[in-house]
């Protein structure tokens, strides 16, 4: 179960874009939830039988400054529905309508695209080849719909149960669509809501689906859009009547403050894709995880130690001297050939008090889409240090993880002097010899986006 996978953002591409491209970038917009959520996480034994259960991993490591040690717990959170379990445990009915920015920019290709082929289509074409392959994962019992949005939005696909809909007229629509006009994205949110909305009114009894919709833009939304009339006011509303929405950023991403608004808003979630491969895998591969909200109202508690700052939850980031973590929602999470889980770690920095040996608990809890109220309690005590050992990991899950925030404190605490320069330089050296000990070819990436920061 990824613990990203609340809500919130879980892409840093457009950052590693803008670094590349050497042009402004915006701080905040790497987060350690956003880079948790790019890499796997061994979870231990897969967990066969609990809706949310944790996994507790120490790790006890030097301060790269300091030479302090510094104490790290890592939750490896996971769910049955995790991987293949979602298909074993089956997600539910839905009624799913896809909102889709058809506007001028929308004929513009992706930035991120290295193949040539693809830099050669439009968003608008990648995102129509994407649906079309996004449909198969549908039953014949789920409803569907799609709403096309430039100035003023049109109903595309009349919402209905899919296996009534004619496939081929269906297709035929979806490729002929072109770009055109403005955008104007509450009129399409209202749309495709109101679907749903008059879809439920005509049940007799009370309906078994779960209600999507997937906002599709590449238009940069604006605080504006949270005043009362606005998108993500629209998409509160939405929630608490049970209708969630995922939004999906065409090659931009929302600035902070507005993924703060949909990471708490019950159900909701974002992705940022910046080339045609990761829209097909967020739209396509990853369809069925990015739709089922398993956990509401999360609640992560610890009891009998002090927690000196939590990474890996876009609504805890910044906690300090808390032994609380509130999520809104999590979602099931993808699992690869390895059985490693995509962003399914959360981390505690803890107090060297822990140091002392003596036990405490991680208790977490939540509710199902039913209302009913779980509890899992687990309990961790820290390992002690030989006197010639330096660091001890129980897990690779803590030393990647450690890697990581250390690698989005260099970049957020960067001021491109000679200072910010050196402290990256050293920390590449550390970079390129953790990688090596963690044998994750993936954070090879990681080198280079530190080059293109010193560069």
């Amino acid at each position: 179960m990824a613990f990203f996978g609340f809500s919130g953002a879980k892409d840093t591409g457009n950052f590693r874009l803008n670094i590349q491209k050497n042009k402004t970038v915006v701080k905040s917009s790497i987060t350690y939830h956003g880079l948790f959520h790019e890499y796997y996480f061994h979870t231990g034994k897969p967990e066969t039988e609990k809706i949310l259960s944790i996994e507790p991993f120490c790790g006890i490591t030097k301060n790269l400054e300091t030479q302090e040690n510094e104490y790290y717990c890592c939750l490896a959170t996971k769910s049955k529905y995790d991987g293949e379990g979602i298909k074993k445990f089956g997600r539910p009915l839905l009624n799913c309508v896809i909102v889709l920015d058809i506007s001028g920019s929308m004929s513009c290709s992706f930035a991120g695209d290295r193949d040539q082929t693809e830099r050669k289509s439009t968003k608008l074409e990648v995102a129509k080849r994407t649906i079309l392959g996004l449909v198969k994962h549908l039953k014949d019992d789920d409803n569907f719909g799609i709403v096309i949005f430039d100035d003023s939005a049109d109903e595309l696909i009349e919402f209905k149960r899919y296996g009534d809909i004619d496939k081929e007229k269906m297709n035929e629509k979806i490729t002929q669509l072109r770009t055109r006009g403005g955008t104007n994205m509450a009129e399409g949110f209202i749309e495709g809501s109101r679907m749903i909305d008059e879809y439920l009114k005509k049940q007799e009894k009370e309906d078994v689906h779960e209600h999507r919709i997937l906002f599709l833009t590449d238009a940069h939304p604006t605080t504006g859009e949270t005043r009362q009339e606005g998108l993500f006011s629209l998409a509160k509303k939405a929630a608490a009547k049970g209708i969630y929405t995922t939004f999906i950023g065409i090659g931009v991403d929302f600035n902070t403050e507005l993924i703060e608004v949909i990471s708490k808003t019950k159900g909701c979630n974002y992705y940022s894709v910046n080339s045609s491969s990761e829209f097909k895998r967020r739209m396509d591969t990853d369809f069925d995880y990015i739709m089922t909200p398993i956990g509401f109202d999360v609640v992560i508690r610890v009891e009998g130690a002090k927690i000196l700052s939590i990474y890996g939850s876009p609504e805890s980031d910044s906690a300090k001297d808390t032994t609380i973590s509130k999520l809104s929602t999590v979602m099931p999470s993808n699992v690869d050939d390895k059985g490693e889980t995509q962003g399914g770690v959360l981390v505690l920095k803890m107090d060297p008090t822990v140091s002392d040996g003596i036990p405490f608990k991680v208790i977490i809890e939540y509710k199902d889409k039913f209302e009913k109220e779980y509890q899992e309690i687990t309990s961790v005590c820290f390992p002690t240090l030989n006197k010639d050992q330096n660091e001890l990991f129980e897990s690779s899950n803590v030393r990647k993880s450690v890697l990581l925030i250390r690698l989005v404190d260099l970049i957020k605490d960067f001021n491109n002097d000679e200072q910010s320069k050196q402290k990256a330089r050293n920390f590449l050296d550390h970079l390129k010899s953790e990688i090596q000990i963690i044998n994750d070819e993936k954070l090879n990436r990681e080198v280079d986006l530190v080059n293109d920061l010193l560069n």
